[in-house]
């Protein structure tokens, strides 16, 4: 009999919170340039790839797509989860939808398993701080994939029995492990241990591991070689190679049934690898196509191969410190291998100052909550429901029917959720990236000491109580590796205290973006509320002016504030804002009277309590206002071509080569000529050709990154058009128009959009076909324009 032969693949999919802890949003990060920030530059490399993962035939086109998540086992992080729902809906939906297809692949067990909540290293943490990560995990992960979780990740895998216990009470069945975390294995109901530290279990089978509670919980512990090659070795460069190393790993006459299964960032898949999403899904379709061995997740083979043995764990342990866990509290000498010869002794105070914060808070927050919930831990583990609820009304009210100890007042509840938010903010300033890095100058360290000023703030507020004094000091002892700073507590005045945000500099921004028409950031997450009354606006003369009132509500907090709030802008450099308290209508008029004058800015200076001006923009506000200006720097510089195309002209019939500056013009001016054909579908590839060969001769240089964008962009819009209308072949023409253009430059397109529609597509053609063979002439002209779309697109037709 043919024993059970299974392989498992599981990514580990995360990015820890990039939001600004005041706005609940990422801000521009510009170590992702030319992305906004890291997650949308991931998830453009790996997340969306992952979804629609190109597999070629022998002619390098498309052949199909294939969603790996369906395929494979992953962790579903909440941090990156959240960001994806509002910022890349379609990607989010399509990794929820490959779970549920999942469950019709492996027997009802989906692809997807649980995380805890924001990736903190769990035997650093309290008990209470354990049992809100796995209770806030399994909530999010409910509430986006509507069943239970089996499993669990272990963030770095770092391990300790309380944690598994912890899980193993929230119903989680199995978590997975790095070899080298097993410690001690036996047959169950054996009385013999063997001892297997050093990376010696077999990791072809499921363990036991029984918990001092008396519970349990099921161990994978996965390949290390192979994992290592794909991560750090060249196993992705060929996913047939790939499949062949995974089937090669199983026992030539095995007894029993065998998991041959890995554990990698999911990141490697695209982002840490270039095309890693091509070789995973060729991977899967290989190993599905030789029968060798099934493709399987933990779940379904759990449930079809329950442990037979039992293991003890190495507790304090992880997967990327060989050390154990130093690698977030002390100087072990891990690194990212980018600055080998750095310190790490920065490692110790941030962790120290953190484990200050979060001591200090912990039980006063307990004794605050305690008068007003009826149970401080139940609320505190249940709080997850005000931010998967978008700190919305109804989810405020539902959680106080919930855990109020009796009717609150407003005020009451204000400081019921300004407690719990700081409790949130507590458990975000222990995210594991805040020590994984070189130096403590970098995001993710950045990012933990921003938490935690959101935290000690949100303290002052509601408990009377200042830790950044003490927080600031220990950060003293913090040494830096950056030259620009002195020690972590430089770091924290630099990059944390300027991006914290009040009620009054959220006014005063919401003035300068309603000024441009752009949403405040603040509003996307849902953290923040905002009603403005802009009774007053001017854009006259190159100027923009507003002036209003606006009412700034905290959601996550209750706090609001109404504000007298106006803007003035004149040029990046020529900005000024303000705020103060409202004074009503008939204080605002003379101040829509000086603004109209001849010094707005003064009239600004002069009226509001909080004053801004360019200097004071965060990179945020300026990344906004620069996009949404940007186009006016075209306009401008064809203004001036326009008042120098007469002297351009002369100079040229005179024979005289044209100064730098007038051919950076006049290349200007035939590349946005260029731009609007391409925009148009290129209806007269003439003239397109001939402008061209008119640049070549006069040596004029196109910019190559504005016309591939503006052809890329064309191309997705004819595509749209097909979908909207199915039997005309115009927008399949309008492709090849656009190719056969743009190739006149070599231009380098965004097709990843687009070949996942026309794959959409290829469901028509054959139906055309036979129509086309009928002697239907429209169907006709439709496949072929179809097919020499295919060709451009490099997608195969059938």
């Amino acid at each position: 009999m043919t024993m059970d032969r299974a392989v498992c693949i599981h990514g580990h999919f995360y990015q820890p919170s990039r939001e600004n802890p005041w706005l609940g949003e990422v801000e521009v990060q510009r170590s992702a340039a030319p992305h906004h920030d890291w997650n949308e530059r991931v998830t453009t490399e790996c997340y969306a790839p992952n979804t629609a993962a190109r597999i070629l035939d022998a002619d390098g086109m498309i052949e199909e797509t294939v969603n790996t998540y369906s395929r494979i086992s992953f962790t579903a992080a909440p941090t990156i989860l959240a960001w994806l729902a509002r910022h890349r809906p379609a990607v989010y939906g399509a990794i929820i939808e490959a779970d549920r297809e999942s469950r019709e692949r492996y027997a009802n067990h989906g692809s997807a398993i649980a995380c805890c909540y924001n990736h903190i290293i769990m035997p650093l943490a309290t008990r209470r701080d354990k049992q809100a990560q796995v209770a806030w995990g399994v909530r999010d992960f409910v509430s986006r994939f509507d069943r239970e979780p089996e499993g669990m990740w272990l963030p770095e895998t770092a391990v300790d029995l309380e944690s598994l216990d912890i899980m193993a009470g929230a119903g989680i069945r199995f978590t997975v492990l790095a070899p080298h975390q097993a410690g001690m294995v036996r047959p169950i109901g054996s009385d013999v241990w063997t001892d297997v530290s050093g990376g010696r279990a077999e990791t072809r089978m499921p363990y036991l591991c029984r918990l001092p509670s008396g519970r349990s919980i099921t161990i994978f512990f996965y390949d290390g070689g192979i994992a290592r090659d794909v991560a750090f070795g060249d196993l992705l460069s060929d996913g047939r190679r790939f499949a062949g190393r995974l089937l090669g790993a199983f026992s030539r006459n095995p007894d029993r049934p065998e998991l041959v299964h890995i554990a990698t960032d999911g990141e490697t898949y695209g982002h840490h690898r270039e095309f890693g999403e091509m070789a995973l899904a060729y991977c899967l379709k290989t190993i599905e196509a030789r029968h060798e061995a099934r493709l399987t997740v933990y779940g379904e083979y759990l449930a079809a191969h329950p442990p037979t043995h039992e293991v003890t764990v190495r507790e304090g342990t992880s997967w990327s410190c060989i050390h154990g866990l130093e690698r977030w509290r002390g100087e072990c000498g891990c690194n990212c291998g980018t600055h080998p010869e750095w310190s790490q002794a920065w490692r110790g105070p941030l962790r120290e100052a953190v484990i200050m914060v979060r001591d200090a808070l912990a039980p006063r927050a307990a004794e605050a909550l305690a008068l007003l919930v009826r149970d401080p831990a139940e609320a505190r583990d249940d709080a997850v429901a005000l931010a998967l609820g978008r700190w919305s009304d109804e989810a405020a009210a539902a959680f106080f029917a919930r855990h109020a100890l009796r009717a609150l007042s407003p005020h009451e509840q204000r400081r019921v959720l300004t407690l719990l938010e700081m409790e949130r903010q507590t458990m975000l300033m222990q995210t594991s990236c805040g020590w994984f890095f070189d130096d403590i100058t970098e995001p993710g360290s950045v990012q933990v000491m921003r938490h935690a000023g959101r935290a000690m703030d949100l303290a002052r507020q509601a408990l009377d109580l200042d830790l950044e004094p003490g927080f600031i000091g220990i950060l003293r002892r913090a040494p830096t590796n950056d030259p620009g700073y002195a020690t972590g507590a430089a770091v924290y005045e630099a990059e944390v205290r300027p991006r914290a945000f009040d009620l009054v500099r959220l006014g005063a921004g919401a003035a300068l973006y309603t000024l441009f028409d752009i949403e405040h950031p603040a509003t996307a997450p849902g953290m923040y509320a905002f009603r403005g009354a802009w009774r007053y606006r001017s854009n006259v003369g190159g100027c923009r002016r507003i002036l209003g009132t606006v009412r700034v509500r905290s959601r996550a907090t209750g706090e609001e504030t109404l504000l007298d709030a106006a803007a003035f802008f004149s040029g990046m450099d020529r900005i000024v804002f303000g705020v103060r308290e409202s004074g009503g209508e008939e204080a605002l008029r003379p101040v829509w009277v000086g603004l109209m004058g001849p010094d707005p800015a003064g009239t600004i200076s002069g009226t509001f309590d909080r004053v801004y001006t360019a200097s004071d923009l965060s990179d945020e506000e300026r990344w906004a206002i620069a996009r949404r200006t940007a186009p006016g720097l075209g306009q401008a510089i064809c203004t001036v071509y326009r008042d120098a195309a007469a002297l351009i002209r002369a100079i040229e019939d005179l024979g005289i080569p044209l100064p730098g500056a007038a051919a950076h013009l006049l290349a200007h001016a035939k590349t946005t000529r260029l731009l609007a054909m391409l925009n148009d579908g290129c209806p007269d590839p003439d003239r397109f050709f001939a402008l061209a060969e008119e640049m070549r001769a006069r040596n004029l240089a196109p910019d190559l990154a504005a016309l591939g964008e503006a052809a890329s962009r064309r191309i997705t819009l004819s595509l749209r058009a097909a979908e909207d209308r199915p039997e005309d072949p115009a927008p399949f023409e309008d492709i090849v128009r656009v190719f056969g253009c743009a190739n006149v430059f070599g231009l380098s397109f965004t097709l990843w959009e687009s070949q996942n529609i026309f794959i959409g597509l290829r469901g028509c053609y054959a139906d055309m076909e036979q129509r086309a063979a009928r002697g239907d002439g429209g169907a006709e002209r439709w496949a072929g324009a179809f097919r020499r779309a295919a060709a451009c697109l490099g997608v195969r037709v059938a």
